[in-house]
């Protein structure tokens, strides 16, 4: 009986021991897939950033890019002027006004029943418009 009991508390001794030894390597693995997982966390959020960036790169050259389709007729080219513009730019996204009025201000009127016009200072700025 005491021999049995002998071998129960060896074998214990021995599996308790098998089990202390295999633990160090299991946290060693799971240390490992950590850093591995923490290294590709970082490798995505890099490339989300490269990706963000070019998303604003894009996002920039179609809002300096004014759409020139149909001139004054199209409300994404009224929508693309701003105040301060010269008298080209404006030109160059509404197209050529029909009637022109020169004075302290001058105004560019475009063919529309509703009335398209912009206005310029005396320095051919842009200070406003209405849309058609």
């Amino acid at each position: 009986m005491k021999r049995a009991m002998y071998i129960g508390v060896l074998l214990a001794v021995v599996i308790g021991t098998a089990m202390i030894a295999s633990e160090p390597s299991q946290l060693y693995a799971q240390g490992d897939e950590v850093s591995r997982l923490r290294q590709r966390v970082a490798e995505l959020e890099q490339k989300v950033n490269e990706l963000e960036a070019l998303l604003k790169e894009c996002n920039e050259a179609q809002k300096s890019r004014p759409n020139t389709d149909y001139g004054w007729q199209n409300k994404k080219n009224w929508r693309n002027l701003e105040v301060g513009m010269k008298e080209d730019q404006v030109r160059n996204i509404l197209g050529e006004p029909v009637k022109v009025i020169k004075g302290v201000k001058t105004l560019w009127y475009y063919p529309n029943f509703y009335g398209g016009y912009v206005s310029f200072d005396e320095n051919g700025k842009l200070t406003g418009w209405n849309e058609p």
